[in-house]
């Protein structure tokens, strides 16, 4: 029997030892997973933290930095310089964490290379302003901001991967913890089973117990050490009992480091929420564990130790018993201030630059009307001196050549600014209207033909293709292009010829019509063909100085192209020639036109045709407070035959208005006292109240030529709309819509 109990005893005490023995194995090797686990886990927070201080270091640098620009301010430049170190550091920390992954490593590459480029960009803006002070590199922001969202769209690359891999991590290390317990439960089990069989063979139940205790104990507190290990806060609430377990993480998150985790009440949780967020809280938790809203989620205010309060977010599942009643809650808290800040960051900033682009709206529209009323006068003077070119001697009729020129190229540079503001502001306006092809061209003609007789250039028309037929889209638009096509030809080109031809296309089903342009100019290096679309830039700068010019008009009409839904394309052989091609597509069935004779007749322009005369059968009213362009424009009216009165603000116009009656009305817009819309509604209330049909043309002319300018003259109570500076053609053709003409030479 001893042998018996001995034998039996060793047996025992064997499997006992060799399930501790497996079962410590087990409990070591799967702690030391967990580490490893975690560590993972905290190596991709670290990518995550570094990325997301990435973004905001590239927004602050280049907030910092035009900061600078518009401000000079030392400061400003400090701040950039320290967040484009913070910058370059954060991408150098980013690529030492990601080594080991490869597609990581090629973006941090990519963004390294974007971010190289931008603080490059940025440098040479500085230096820019330093040198030549305020130019437009300064609302040149476009390069900046395609680098800037390259950089955050690569880093968000980053991001995803790096959350992608956290969640398949915290998954992982979830699926271990698992393991591990179930392990760990399964060894308890089988140990507690041999210590229970062992104990009856050896000692008293009493002691069974005392073992199986023990074992239990040490389990709790494994758990205990995995909870306290995670970087959240974690609460278990029983919703029979009421009692609800906090992790020393729950409050060492709010600065209570001294409190470990211990179980208590909702009490616990409510004195610490911000009173404001207490039932939004509660009333969420309520539609929750009732089953009204299906997952868990929010985020409230939390009251830290040094009174300030913390942004958390609190995430949570709860267990259902078979009546569909919640009975417990467990659920973590993570603190979210460093994203909510930075959130309201980026919403501030963005604010602040909606703020600063209406004030760079405003300042265009005064400087557009501060250079333009005066430009009127000039180019005015400059039209009248030119038509009485036979009264001065050659070196007069010099002088008004190059004041002609010199207000004309003035009037083009304004006018290609201002258009090209507002295509790069998606405020392009675009009118679609059927026309003649026949007579665009003839306009076209007369209007470049008298450019190519004074270079001796020969100025070729062949449109037989598209003569007959009307086209529907955006006329000016279409005119605007092709006259910068034809005279940017005509201007790069000492001898040889111009050459336009037009004809229908069809491409994948769709109709188009072509408008080639063609010269036998100096060319362009065939690496430089794309540069002649870009702004403010020539394929050479020494053909800026020799021909002069902006190098806005090729890119406008490339833009306005495009935003019509065609395109302008070039081909050009160095000391040969260029060929400019015009693509639109044809949106509406095209018409045949009836006239067919106008290019014919517009290509020998008859310069010595006068000016048609008006009727003298009402007098104008001519509103304006600048006295240049008040005798600009009385001396078009007297060349009409039309006697006017003069109003320098809008009080005065009312008051001739009500004492005369007048065939048409010349409004300014911006005037002292009362302004040109207030004048013009309330002569338009006057003819409401006094009935019988009387109406009085209004003529709108403003200095602001900007988007919705023309809509604000119409909305007034304008019949028409003139941007200034005035063209005589212009002003004398809206004028005879409401004034009966006669010519004395029919």
């Amino acid at each position: 029997m001893d042998k018996m109990f001995v034998r039996n005893f060793i047996v025992f005490v064997f499997i006992l030892l060799a399930c501790v023995a497996a079962l410590t194995y087990r409990l070591v090797s799967g702690e030391e997973t967990l580490v490893k686990k975690d560590n993972l886990v905290e190596h991709t927070y670290q990518v995550i933290s570094e990325s997301e201080r990435l973004s905001f270091s590239i927004e602050r640098m280049i907030s910092s930095q035009r900061g600078y620009l518009l401000t000079s301010k030392s400061t400003f430049l400090d701040q950039y310089s320290k967040k484009k170190t913070e910058a370059r550091e954060h991408i150098g920390r980013i690529s030492s964490l990601t080594t080991e992954n490869l597609s990581q490593q090629r973006r941090i590459d990519a963004i390294l290379d974007y971010y190289n480029k931008l603080a490059l960009e940025l440098e040479n803006r500085v230096k820019a302003v330093q040198l030549d002070g305020y130019t437009e590199v300064i609302e040149d922001v476009t390069s900046i901001n395609q680098l800037r969202n390259d950089i955050i769209t690569l880093n968000d690359d980053v991001l995803s991967e790096e959350y992608e891999l956290l969640e398949e991590r915290i998954n992982n290390i979830e699926e271990k913890k698992s393991q591990y317990f179930s392990s760990l439960l399964v060894g308890i089990t089988v140990g507690t089973l041999l210590l229970l069989l062992l104990n009856a063979f050896l000692l008293r139940a009493q002691k069974k117990r005392s073992v199986a205790e023990a074992s239990l104990s040490d389990s709790q507190q494994r758990f205990m050490l995995a909870v306290e290990g995670t970087q959240e806060g974690i609460f278990d609430w029983d919703l029979k009992t009421g009692a609800i377990f906090y992790s020393r993480r729950f409050f060492s998150m709010l600065g209570y480091e001294e409190k470990s985790s211990h179980t208590g009440t909702k009490d616990d949780f409510i004195k610490l929420l911000y009173p404001d967020d207490v039932k939004k809280v509660w009333d969420y938790v309520e539609d929750y564990i009732h089953g009204r809203i299906d997952e868990y989620v929010q985020e409230f205010r939390m009251k830290h130790k040094n009174d300030e309060y913390v942004w958390i977010q609190a995430r949570a599942k709860a267990l259902f018993d078979d009546n569909g009643k919640a009975f417990r809650m467990v659920g973590t808290h993570t603190d979210i201030t460093p994203m909510m800040k930075a959130q309201e960051k980026l919403e501030y900033e963005k604010t602040q630059a909606e703020q600063a682009n209406e004030l760079k709206s405003e300042f265009l529209a005064h400087m557009s009307h501060e250079i333009r009323t005066p430009l009127t006068t000039i180019s005015g003077i400059a039209e009248i001196l030119n038509k009485q070119m036979q009264k001065f001697d050659d070196k007069q009729k010099q002088l008004i050549i190059t004041l002609s020129t010199s207000s004309q190229a003035l009037k083009d540079l304004i006018n290609d600014i201002l258009d090209f503001s507002k295509i790069e502001s998606g405020e392009i306006d675009l009118e679609s209207t059927s026309f003649s092809l026949n007579k665009l061209f003839a306009e076209i003609v007369s209007i470049m033909s008298v450019r190519a007789g004074d270079k001796n250039i020969e100025f070729d028309v062949l449109i037989d293709d598209v003569s007959e037929y009307d086209f529907y889209g955006d006329r000016g638009r279409i005119r605007q292009i092709l006259i910068n096509l034809v005279g940017n030809a005509m201007k790069f080109i000492d001898k040889g010829h111009v050459t336009l031809t037009s004809n229908f296309v069809t491409f994948k089903e769709q109709d188009y019509l072509n408008i080639i342009v063609t010269d036998t100019g100096i060319g362009i290096e065939k690496g430089k063909l794309d540069v002649v679309f870009e702004r403010f830039k020539q394929a050479d700068s020494s053909v800026s100085r020799k021909y002069g010019g902006t190098g806005l008009g090729l890119p406008i009409s490339k833009n306005l192209a495009q935003i019509m839904g065609g395109d302008l394309t070039l081909e050009s052989v160095f000391g040969e020639g260029s060929i400019f091609t015009l693509t639109l597509p044809v949106t509406q069935k095209v018409n045949k036109s009836l006239d067919d004779s106008a290019i014919r007749k517009a290509a020998k322009p008859n310069k010595s045709k006068k000016n048609a005369k008006l009727q003298q059968s009402k007098k104008v009213l001519l509103v304006e407070d600048y006295e240049g362009n008040i005798v600009v424009i009385g001396y078009i009216l007297d060349d009409l035959n039309l006697s006017y009165d003069v109003a320098k603000n809008g009080q005065e116009a009312i008051k001739l208005y009500e004492a005369n009656d007048y065939g048409v009305i010349l409004m300014d817009v911006q005037m002292p006292i009362i302004d040109g819309f207030v004048a013009t509604r309330t002569i338009r209330n006057a003819e409401t109240i006094a009935g019988g049909g009387k109406y009085t043309p209004i003529i709108g002319m403003t200095a602001h030529a900007l988007v919705g300018d023309k809509d604000k003259c119409i909305e007034s109570g304008m019949d028409a709309y003139l941007p200034k500076p005035i063209v005589e053609d212009d002003l004398k053709h809206e004028i005879t819509k409401y004034l009966t003409m006669k010519n004395p030479e029919e």
